[in-house]
Order: C-alpha cells, then sequence, then structure tokens
C-alpha cells in the first residue's frame, strides 16, 4: 500500500508540474492587444486627430480637442492642407540581408563600399537599428512590417513551413496592406517567410518566389535565385513595392562565423545588390522617386548566431537611400564618415540608434501612407528634412503622436487617461510652459501619468504655433519626442501584460508538485551522501536563477560540479569496494576515465555569451582536420554496430543475421550522415568519399533520412517481438525473473543510440565514444558499491543506490547538454536536424526531431541509466551460439539453463525493496529537481519581470526550463525510461 500511495503521489507531482507551466505561460507571456483593420489617411491626414473607425471606442472628444483643432491650426499656418506633408516616395525597394551586423556596413574592414560612397555622398542616411529579442526572423519581419512588438510565441511559428496558423500577418495592418490598399501592387523574392507571414491566398503578392531557410544551405544559389529577377522588375513600372530577403549572409555566419572567409564576399555581392537598384533609380524615369532600404532582419553573435540578446544579434544596420536625400543639404541630413567606429562604450551601435519598428511609420510618412494602427515605431526625425518647408517634419511627427495616442488610451482606458491629461495640464499651466514633466507636479505616479504629462506639454506646444508660421520647431518636435519616445518604452513594456493571479497559481502549482515529489520518496533520513549531495546542488541551482549572468553562463555550474561529485563517487566505491587491491586499482582507473572524458568533452563546443565563439574543438580544429573528425565518425559508427550485432540481436539471430542486420542499419544512416554534412556544411567534407556521394546523388535527403528512420523503426518492433517471444512462457518472462545475458532495454539502448548519433551534428557524433566509455566506468563505481557477485549475478535488478544513480545521470545530462552546443540562448537552438525525412511541414515531427537533435545527450543518459539498473549475468556473448543445420537448438538450450538459474534463486531474495523500486526512486528524484528547479525559476521570472533582461535571459530560461520538465523529464525520463524499465523486465 505505502508504495501504491508513493506511485500516486509522483503521478499527482508530474501531472502538476504540466498544469503549472500552462498556467504560469497564460500569466507571463505576452497577450497584445491588436487594433483590428486598416488605419486610413483620414484618422491621421485631417489634423491627425479624427477619430476615425474608433469613434466609439477611443472617442474623437479628446481626438478632435487636441488633434484635429491643432491640425487646422497648423494647416492655415504653414499652407500644408489639413498637416499631412506631401509623399515625397511613390514606390519602395525593402532589401533585407539577412543578419546584417551594423559592423559588416559601416566597419572599415566592410565590403559595402558603395553602400559607403552613397553614405558620405549625403544620398543614403546611416542608422544602428535596435532589433528587441527573440532575434529570430519571423518576429523581426513583423516587427519591421507591422511596428509592433513581436511575441515569444512567433519562436515556435518561425519553424512553421506550412504558413497557416496564427504566424499570418494577412489581416493585420502593415505598410504593404496600405500599399495594396490604395490599389499597389507588390513583388517579392527570397525567403519564404514573408510568404508564410502574407499568404498567396490573400493575393498580397504580384509576383513572388520564396527559398527556404531550412532545407537550403548552400551560400550562392539561395541569393542567386533572388538576384536573377531584379534586372526585369527594375525595368518594370507596375509595382509600388518590392521586397527582397537575402539569406546567404546568415548561411555563412551559421557555417562559419563572422569571421570566415566567405563573409567579405557575400559583402561585396550584397553590396552590388545595392548598386545595381541606386544606378537603376538614377538612370530610370518611372524609378527617380523611389525609396531603396537597406535593412537587416537581425545580427549575429560571434560564433554566427542570433536569436537572443548577445553582443551583435540586436543591431543590425538600417539604411535609405535616395538622390533626393542629396538636396536635403548638411543641416537637414547631417554630415557622415563612412566607415566608421561604434559609438565609445559599444561595439556595434554605429552612428544614431534607433528602433526597428521605427521604420514603420517613417516609410508610411514618406510615401503618404497611413501609419498601420498598431505600431510603436517613431518617425526618424532625420527624414524630415526631405520636405521642403521646416513645419512638415513636425507635423510628421504629430501625425505620429496621435496616431500613438490611440494605442495609449485603449492601454490605460480612454476616459481615465483623459482625465488625467486634464490634470497635468492644470498642473503644468495652460500653456504648458513647464520644461520639465514634473515642474511644479511632483514625480509622475507611474508610466500612464507620465505619459499624461508628456501629451499635455506636447499638445500645448502644438495648440500654441503662431499662425504666421513663425515657431520654434526645435522645441516643438523636442516635446513631441519626448511623447513618442516615452509612449514607444512603455507601450513595448505593456505589451507584457503579466496577469500577476495566473502567475502565483503556476508558482503554488509547482510548489505543489515538488512537495509530492518528496512524498513519494520511500525515506528522507538517514540521508546519504548521494542525497546531500543532490540536495545541495538543486538548492544552488535554484539561487542560480535570480542572477542573469549565472543564467547565461550556467554550463559552468555544471561543468565543475560533475568532477566533484565524480571524485566523492570513487573515494566511496574504493572505501566500500570487497577484494583484491587490483579492484580499487581498477575503480580509481574508473574515475580517472570519466574525468578525461568530461575534460575533453567540455571543451567540444563553447557556449554561453561570454565566450561564444571563442576556439574549441569544433570549431577550431576539425575544420582544419576534417579527416581526423571522420576516422572518429566512422569509428563510432564501427562500434554502435558491434554493439548492435553482439548485445541488441544476441539469442534472438544467429550471428550471421545479427551482423548483416546491424550492417544493414548502420551503412544506410552514414551514407545520409555523408550526404547531409555535405549540404550543410561542405567545409568539412571536401573531397571525401566521392564516389559514395555521386552514387547516392540521385536520392533525395529526405529518402534517405527515411530509409534510415524506416529502418530503425523495424529494426525496434522486430527486436521487441523476438525478444518478448524468446522469455515467453520461461522464468525470464516476469518482472522478478533472474539476470540475463542482454534485456530488451539494452538491446533497444543500441537502436536509440543510432538514431541519436543521426540526430546529431556531424561533429558531435564522436562525444558519443566519451558516453559510452563513461558509462562503462560508471558502472565500475556503481557496481563496486553494490552487493556481492553472487546476488549481482543471480538477481536482474542491480543492487545499485538510486540516489546515486539520479545524481550522476543528472549531471551528466546537463553537461552533455551544454558540450554539445546547447545553451540558454535561443540562438543555439539547432535547426539543422529538425526537418529530417519531413517533405511538408509537421508540428508533431518537427518538434519531437527538434527536441531529439538538441536534447541528445540527456536523453542518451536516460536510456543508460535503464541499462545500469540491471545486472549482467555473464559477460557479452557467452551465451550466443550459432545456428546448427538450419536449426535454432540454441534458443532450447537458453531457455534451459536459464530455467534451471530461476529455479535455483531464493525466493525472498526478489523481495527486496532496495531493487525493486530504485527507478521508481530515480523518477522521484529527478521529479524533485525539475519542480525545484521551475519553481526558482518562476519565482524569479516574477520577482525580476520589471528586470531589464527579462526578455533576453529570464524569459528564453523559462522556455528551456519548459523543454527539460516536458520534454526531457515527462516524456523521456518519466515515459521513453520508464516504457524502457518494463520492456527489460519482460525480456
Amino acid at each position: 500500500m505505502a508504495r501504491l500511495q508513493r506511485l500516486v503521489s509522483l503521478a499527482a507531482a508530474n501531472g502538476l508540474l504540466l498544469i503549472a507551466i500552462v498556467v504560469f505561460a497564460q500569466g507571463f507571456f505576452p497577450v497584445k492587444k491588436l487594433l483590428p483593420g486598416l488605419a486610413g489617411l483620414e484618422e491621421d491626414g485631417e489634423g491627425y486627430g479624427g477619430g476615425g473607425e474608433e469613434e466609439g471606442e477611443m472617442g474623437t472628444g479628446m481626438g478632435t480637442e487636441m488633434g484635429t483643432g491643432m491640425g487646422m491650426r497648423m494647416g492655415s499656418g504653414m499652407g500644408m492642407g489639413f498637416g499631412r506633408p506631401k509623399a515625397v516616395f511613390d514606390r519602395v525597394i525593402f532589401v533585407v540581408v539577412d543578419a546584417l551586423r551594423s559592423d559588416f556596413v559601416y566597419g572599415f574592414e566592410s565590403g559595402f563600399g558603395f553602400t559607403q560612397s552613397l553614405i558620405r555622398a549625403g544620398t543614403a542616411l546611416p542608422f544602428t537599428a535596435h532589433a528587441s529579442p527573440p532575434t529570430v526572423t519571423m518576429p523581426r519581419i513583423k516587427a519591421l512590417t507591422t511596428g509592433s512588438v513581436p511575441s515569444f510565441a512567433d519562436l515556435l511559428f518561425n519553424l512553421d513551413e506550412s504558413g497557416g496558423g496564427s504566424s499570418s500577418l494577412a489581416t493585420q495592418d502593415t505598410w504593404l496592406a496600405q500599399i495594396r490598399a490604395r490599389g499597389g501592387k507588390l513583388v517579392f523574392y527570397g525567403d519564404d517567410t514573408w510568404l508564410r507571414l502574407f499568404p498567396a491566398e490573400a493575393g498580397f503578392f504580384a509576383r513572388a518566389e520564396g527559398t527556404s531557410s531550412f532545407f537550403v544551405s548552400d551560400f550562392t544559389e539561395v541569393d542567386h535565385n533572388v538576384t536573377r529577377h531584379l534586372p526585369r522588375e527594375l525595368a518594370s513600372s507596375d509595382w509600388e513595392g518590392m521586397i527582397l530577403h537575402f539569406l546567404g549572409l546568415d548561411h555563412i555566419g551559421h557555417k562559419t562565423g563572422p569571421q570566415g572567409v566567405n563573409m567579405l564576399p557575400k559583402q561585396r555581392e550584397m553590396d552590388d545588390i545595392v548598386k545595381m537598384i541606386y544606378e537603376a533609380m538614377e538612370t530610370e524615369t518611372h524609378l527617380e522617386d523611389t525609396l531603396l532600404v537597406l535593412a537587416g532582419d537581425h545580427g549575429m553573435n560571434a560564433g554566427g548566431n542570433h536569436g537572443g540578446s548577445g553582443p551583435g544579434e540586436t543591431e543590425p544596420a538600417l539604411v535609405f537611400a535616395s538622390p533626393k536625400f542629396g538636396a536635403m543639404g548638411k543641416e537637414g541630413r547631417g554630415v557622415y564618415e563612412s566607415p566608421t567606429t561604434p559609438r565609445e562604450g559599444t561595439e556595434f551601435e554605429y552612428y544614431r540608434k534607433v528602433q526597428q519598428s521605427d521604420l514603420v511609420p517613417s516609410l508610411a510618412g514618406l510615401m503618404g501612407l497611413p501609419i498601420p494602427k498598431n505600431s510603436l515605431g517613431v518617425f526618424v526625425r532625420e527624414l524630415g528634412g526631405v520636405w521642403e518647408g521646416r513645419g512638415s517634419g513636425t507635423a510628421m511627427l504629430w501625425g505620429n503622436a496621435v496616431q500613438m495616442l490611440r494605442i495609449v488610451e485603449v492601454t490605460y482606458g480612454v476616459q481615465g487617461f483623459r482625465a488625467l491629461v486634464e490634470s497635468a495640464k492644470a498642473c503644468l499651466g495652460v500653456g504648458g510652459e513647464a520644461s520639465e514633466i514634473d515642474g511644479g507636479c511632483g514625480e509622475p505616479a507611474g508610466d500612464e501619468e507620465a505619459l499624461t504629462r508628456y501629451w499635455a506639454r506636447a499638445s500645448s506646444a502644438v495648440s500654441g504655433l503662431d499662425a504666421d508660421g513663425s515657431a520654434d520647431w526645435a522645441t516643438v518636435d523636442g516635446y513631441i519626442l519626448d511623447f513618442l519616445v516615452a509612449a514607444q518604452e512603455t507601450l513595448s513594456n505593456a505589451a507584457s501584460s503579466y496577469d500577476i493571479p495566473r502567475m502565483v497559481v503556476g508558482i503554488l502549482l509547482s510548489a505543489s508538485a515538488l512537495t509530492l515529489a518528496i512524498i513519494s520518496l520511500p525515506t528522507l533520513w538517514p540521508p546519504s551522501t548521494a542525497g546531500v549531495f543532490f540536495a545541495t546542488a538543486s538548492l544552488l541551482y535554484g539561487a542560480m536563477m535570480f542572477a542573469s549572468s549565472y543564467v547565461e553562463e550556467e554550463q559552468h555550474f555544471w561543468y565543475w560540479l560533475t568532477p566533484a561529485w565524480v571524485l566523492i563517487l570513487t573515494v566511496r566505491s574504493v572505501s566500500r569496494a570487497e577484494g583484491s587491491k587490483r579492484t580499487k586499482v581498477r575503480i580509481v582507473a574508473a574515475g580517472a576515465i570519466i574525468l578525461a572524458v568530461h575534460r575533453v568533452a567540455v571543451r567540444w563546443n563553447q557556449t554561453g555569451q561570454k565566450h561564444a565563439g571563442a576556439p574549441d574543438i569544433v570549431h577550431g580544429f576539425f575544420p582544419d582536420y576534417h579527416m581526423t573528425m571522420w576516422v572518429l565518425v566512422l569509428w563510432t559508427y564501427g562500434r554502435n554496430c558491434y554493439t548492435l550485432a553482439r548485445r541488441t540481436f544476441l539469442d534472438i539471430l544467429p550471428i550471421e543475421a545479427a551482423v548483416a542486420a546491424a550492417v544493414a542499419l548502420t551503412v544506410p544512416a552514414i551514407v545520409f550522415k555523408l550526404n547531409f554534412t555535405q549540404a550543410d556544411a561542405p567545409e568539412l567534407v571536401q573531397g571525401l568519399a566521392v564516389l559514395i556521394r555521386r552514387w547516392t546523388e540521385p536520392f533525395s535527403l529526405i529518402l534517405q533520412a527515411q530509409v534510415t528512420f524506416g529502418l530503425l523503426a523495424l529494426a525496434t518492433v522486430t527486436t521487441v517481438v523476438l525478444a518478448v517471444g524468446l522469455a515467453h512462457g520461461t522464468s525470464i518472462g516476469g518482472k522478478d525473473g533472474p539476470a540475463v545475458n542482454v534485456t530488451l532495454a539494452e538491446r533497444l539502448h543500441y537502436l536509440l543510440t543510432l538514431f541519436l548519433v543521426t540526430q546529431s551534428r556531424t561533429p558531435n557524433i564522436p562525444l558519443f565514444l566519451g558516453l559510452e566509455l563513461q558509462l562503462l566506468a560508471l558502472s565500475v563505481l556503481l557496481d563496486a558499491c553494490s552487493a556481492s557477485t553472487e546476488k549481482r549475478t543471480s538477481h536482474r535488478n542491480a543492487s545499485i543506490s538510486s540516489n546515486e544513480l539520479a545524481t550522476t545521470v543528472l549531471l551528466c545530462s546537463h553537461v552533455y547538454f551544454f558540450c554539445m552546443g546547447g545553451s540558454n540562448s535561443i540562438s543555439s537552438v539547432d535547426l539543422s536536424n529538425a526537418y529530417n525525412g519531413i517533405a511538408d511541414y509537421n508540428v508533431a515531427a518537427v518538434g519531437l526531431l527538434l527536441f531529439t537533435s538538441n536534447w541528445t545527450g540527456p536523453i542518451w543518459w536516460c536510456s543508460a541509466a535503464v541499462s545500469l539498473t540491471f545486472s549482467k549475468r555473464v559477460k557479452a556473448g557467452e551465451g550466443a551460439k550459432p545456428a546448427t543445420n538450419g536449426k535454432r537448438e540454441w534458443i532450447d538450450d537458453e531457455r534451459e539453463r536459464l530455467r534451471r538459474d530461476a529455479e535455483a534463486k531464493p525466493v525472498s531474495a526478489i523481495k527486496d525493496p532496495a531493487t525493486q523500486d530504485h527507478w521508481m526512486v530515480y523518477v522521484s528524484s529527478m521529479t524533485a529537481f525539475v519542480a525545484a528547479s521551475l519553481l526558482a525559476v518562476m519565482v524569479a521570472c516574477t520577482a525580476l519581470r520589471t528586470h531589464l533582461f527579462i526578455w533576453t535571459v529570464f524569459s528564453p530560461k523559462y522556455l528551456y526550463a519548459m523543454a527539460w520538465c516536458v520534454g526531457w523529464h515527462i516524456m523521456v525520463n518519466a515515459g521513453l525510461g520508464s516504457l524502457l524499465r518494463w520492456l527489460g523486465e519482460m525480456a
């Protein structure tokens, strides 16, 4: 009964963890309020103040009083009609170069020579555009087209190759939709993310062709497929907007980093595209009123990756170019040196820093388009000089302010905000002459009150403009910009409308799960050495979650803690070992082997933020010695092929058939990995195995992966059926059966290893040799602490310490997650193997492959833990006999031998609870750690929700905590591990 109660507590704890994750996520992640429909010119054109479609919701009372009246006053004084500046450009060419970091364009080592000449000549205005995380393509495109703050849910939609679901912008207000609304046509070529956001069914593009950023890994063709359309489109005049999205530079960054040999030639290639377009703008009559925008959707870090907020990831370049800017004069546009250095104290901040969303109102103003309703962008003031008449730029800023006011009113409530504005006007004075928003009014009570003061001061300044236009435009612009910048910052933060009660409920559920997990443990006192170490590690880990630097560099926690535990385990094993001096030497050697492999493994991939891109084995050694890498890769495959023949198929197939089956499984996997690496990282293959690659060239990578996975599935089913059939009706077919040569769990372990090797990046495959070596050494350490040899060889359940097993697997799982390239940054997520064998997007299949390719090490260690819970009867291979004369008498011999062993075993021996429940104790221990870590992350996210790094460090950490809990613990440990354990007891 006690065991049943513990089992119920354990099941309830894991169920509560799932509920806690969902509830907390609903309260923590942003739920953005989007204004429906498209903005119209009447909303910000007629004095930028009419209520438009939102008259009922947002009211025109304030809009009319503070908008239309002031706009009319400005219009009558400046000859601008209702204050709407005339459109300067009638079409736009929007060039997105994926991962175009600012220094790639503005630095002294840049390949953008022609673009820099335009900057020096004053016909191009340069900026560094801040890209808020997550710095992946889809959310950044949303920011560049809607001007809004993207959601972290877009991280998931970024993987969607289908183009459906809530990832679409078909119904949202964008500058593309505004061009179409006035009858203009759009054309697009490049990254097919745009075609998922603006689907063909909605008719956004008159002509379009997309290229996949996930399947195409070359540096040239992916961009040539875009460039080849350019001459024809430049000669055509039937479009108002042309979008080009080039992927090659991003691919180079992922493969070789920003300092790779292909980076500078690619920059020059992109600069040639700019030159081709700009020269056409100068010579073609229909392009004389065209604006060229060169932008990066995000940057890249020192390792060439992106997704987080590390140096370089959030600083892409943004350039506006047109011959018309040359006529603005130096006073209007400023003087820019190019190339130049970043601002003092920064690495990648060149010229003035703007927000990526600022592109949206700027583009709308220059093209005479309404500003999209949900835009949080601020008109780039340097562009105001393109209009004749000083007040036009001010009018554009004012229109932007009124558009932003609508979002402010929706966020805080119309009536309440209006009342605060009236109070602020009375406090600041009728004319709003106070130079500071707290002048005479005291400190603002919050963001809303601060915004009302900024608005009151700006609106009063605009109302006071002289009818003859003689005004201090700089002061008026400054007041309007104060409101815009404050509103932008406040609304960007307000996009995270935390539901604190839900977050608290999620925390309480996690605490309840932790309590139930502890209750499910059979005993807590007296504490064991392993138990104390496990609890201490859990507490230290939880405390780490409150420090952003420790979260970013979490790998060091596991890198240092693991050797400490191995030393403790080795010392305890030596002290408890029974036998000769040779036995103790063997134990010490096992500990030394684990530490040596650990030292090599932690140098395999540099990870984290501080040392990302630093020299390591994968990026610093293998590119120069790729033959050495392939020798290790083939050794890994060969070793696994041997274990398949000698362990997986032991006693269920004749030895000849076992070898043939192992080779049939391994060869297709090697061929697929060779061809995949040639497509994904050709610098690691070069001239290797040309004949094999030529022979398999007609077969697609998708088909090769499907063959590999299909054979693995067939082998898995066959192994289970044959092993269970062999054990059925004998003494080994029960839960309390005797020890056997190889359990079904171990048979499946080597099949799982082959699958995980296939899902790993090629340079990481040799790490599986280290994994196997550490597993062998670990079995020596754990066996030294167990019962006598007689008991180990007579009972299937190994007499090992569950706490020692849980502690070891926990540490090793995290070590191999990080040393294989993982981190707590979104930029470290490896997508290269997420589509193996998949022709069309499938969320379940992609999610499964994505998880297995990034959690390869932790998954392997779970399976290894199951194998360690079973004892071995004899050495591998002793029970195997070849078939004779086509008969299988050896099966009958094996059954008879196992029957005699079972009859000789004392019945009382199998009733030892220490050998019956150790897997349940293992799962309980892991549940307690996962619950404690998840609880710490939730509390940290709640307590630090106003922290500067909440969305760049703590929010990604929560996503990873979700993956560790749901993916690794519940699905792998509790799910797959328990299944393997059950199968191991059956056969």
